[in-house]
């Protein structure tokens, strides 16, 4: 700016008529000056013997001193901002924090969910064993069937012979002795079978009963995994709880420390105005000294309250924080040991179903072979035998043997066609079932995931309403606090100031305390300007 652009102004400052120069408005030039003035006024009143200069360099170190507090106020202020940013953060931590466990959370529900699904495979392979149980069961009464068809041509052959008997005489008596000895045989064979076959239906009842003991053991091992997991969710809702009650506990407590810091700053303030009343004859220096440590002492109260209150949320946050880690860690663990505990009594229960159809099969294929076997040798013995011994009767008992043998093979083929058929159906009917539960996972897991998605938002949304509140109740206290700080200082200084001239100095003050923050920048950058201008249109010089 040049020096054309300046503005001159004649302003009388006590009792001197200086010619200043500055680039702001006239009417901002003689604030100042009356301001100066007043200051050096007031205090040659207070001090009559001071000359000129000293007055004028103590009413420059006031100036200077206000200056100084309104920059530790604007300090203080930025430091608030800073904690407040701090907070923010600390809280968006927090924030992040609580995304990561709703994904372990979300990670340990899949897992259960997966386990789940296990145990219905499990159930179902449980149900695929009886069937196939069933099965062997049904084939065994068609074996014994078959032994009484067997049976029943045998008493047919019997029949026969009692004809041949009466035709051959004594060769026919000889035959019907050796047919009755095979005959008799064959029963006992048959009765042993018979007796194998009872031997065989009372181990499949007790496989039956096993296979119901291990489906109500592992019936009660999910009913103990749906209890703890009851468990931890209530542990959960308890450990939110208190950390509410402690919540609200340091908030009544933070509340107590401000009503006593409060109560403690009413009898400071009680003690001061005695003080005050009774040197009034000295108050105008002793005035500025009391400002000055009060000022101090609210602003190191409140920063010892601004310190503590953060040192409380940082613990509360570093405790919080601990606690659902630890919480965390043992809800992994347990679930990760009752995990592998099911997975390996699955893998031993399954292993020793397989091992147990596969004992019971080879059980029935070797009677069913030996049975076969059995009943080829005596067809062969009574063919020869009677091949021998019966010339008559050698070719029709051929043809009923191979017509019995053909038969056989017939419903052999055809029972093993139905079984394979069985066998499909089983298949088809398995994967259709296992279809439709997989749906019906995924249906739940569907409505699990909303729900839970729906709690998640619900808290979320909890969390930014309190946090609105605090942040709100924050700048209200800061506000109420400043407020009061003002109207106890213009209380003291209105008290202090009884005459006409200590009561326009304080309306100055006042004005000037609302203009000095947006014009400190002003006039630090003329007051060289000024310093010069007086110095070089001083009377004295």
């Amino acid at each position: 700016m040049n020096a054309e652009d300046k503005t001159r102004i004649t302003v009388d400052i006590y009792g001197h008529q200086y010619k200043l120069k500055a680039s702001t408005s006239t009417n901002y030039m003689k604030r100042v000056a009356e301001y100066v003035n007043d200051q050096m006024l007031r205090i040659a009143k207070g001090y009559p013997r001071l000359d000129s200069q000293k007055i004028a360099v103590l009413a420059a170190v006031n100036m200077a001193d206000e200056c100084f507090r309104m920059n530790e106020i604007m300090e203080e202020l930025t430091k608030t901002q800073k904690n407040q940013e701090a907070t923010k953060a600390a809280y968006d931590k927090l924030i992040v924090n609580f995304n990561e466990l709703k994904q372990e959370y979300e990670q340990q529900q899949t897992s259960i969910t997966e386990q789940n699904a296990k145990l219905v495979q499990s159930n179902q392979a449980q149900e695929q064993m009886k069937q196939e149980v069933q099965k062997a069961k049904q084939e065994q009464e068609q074996l014994r069937q078959q032994l009484q068809q067997a049976k029943q041509q045998q008493e047919q052959d019997k029949q026969q012979e009692e004809q041949v008997k009466q035709q051959q005489e004594q060769k026919a008596k000889q035959q019907q002795e050796q047919a009755k000895q095979q005959q008799e045989q064959v029963k006992q064979q048959l009765e042993q079978v018979k007796q194998q076959l009872e031997q065989e239906k009372r181990q499949q009842i007790q496989v039956r009963q096993q296979l119901d003991q291990e489906k109500q053991q592992h019936q009660q091992t999910k009913q103990q995994f749906e209890q703890e997991k009851q468990q931890k969710a209530h542990q959960l809702q308890k450990l939110n709880e208190q950390h509410r009650v402690e919540k609200q506990s340091l908030s009544e407590i933070h509340l107590q420390d401000k009503e006593m810091l409060n109560q403690q700053y009413q009898q400071d303030k009680v003690t001061l105005m005695q003080q005050h009343l009774q040197d009034k004859e000295i108050i105008n220096m002793q005035h500025q000294e009391e400002i000055i440590k009060l000022s101090n002492q609210r602003l190191a109260e409140k920063e010892i309250l601004v310190n503590q209150h953060q040192e409380e949320l940082e613990n509360i946050t570093n405790q919080h924080q601990t606690e659902l880690e630890t919480i965390t860690s043992q809800h992994q663990t347990e679930l990760e040991t009752i995990t592998n505990q099911h997975q390996t009594e699955l893998e031993t229960i399954k292993n020793q179903q397989q091992a147990r159809i596969d004992t019971i099969t080879n059980q029935l294929q070797e009677k069913i072979n030996t049975v076969s076997n059995q009943l080829q040798e005596k067809i062969n013995v009574i063919t020869n035998q009677h091949q021998e011994e019966i010339e008559t009767l050698t070719a029709a008992h051929q043809e009923e043997i191979e017509t019995l043998t053909a038969l056989y093979q017939d419903e052999a083929e055809a029972k093993i066609l139905r079984f394979e058929q069985d066998k499909g159906n089983l298949v088809g009917e398995f994967q259709e079932r296992q279809t439709n539960i997989i749906q019906q996972l995924e249906d739940q897991k569907s409505t699990i995931i909303t729900q839970y998605q729906a709690q998640i938002d619900a808290l979320l949304e909890q969390q930014q309403l309190e946090r609105r509140a605090l942040s709100q109740h924050f700048e209200e206290e800061k506000e109420r606090i400043l407020a009061q700080a003002r109207r106890e200082k213009e209380e003291l200084m209105h008290q202090s100031l009884n005459d006409e001239a200590q009561q326009k100095e304080l309306q100055n003050i006042k004005e000037e305390y609302k203009e000095l923050r947006e014009e400190y920048a002003k006039l630090q950058n003329e007051y060289n300007e000024w310093i010069e201008l007086v110095e070089t249109d001083s009377p004295g010089r």
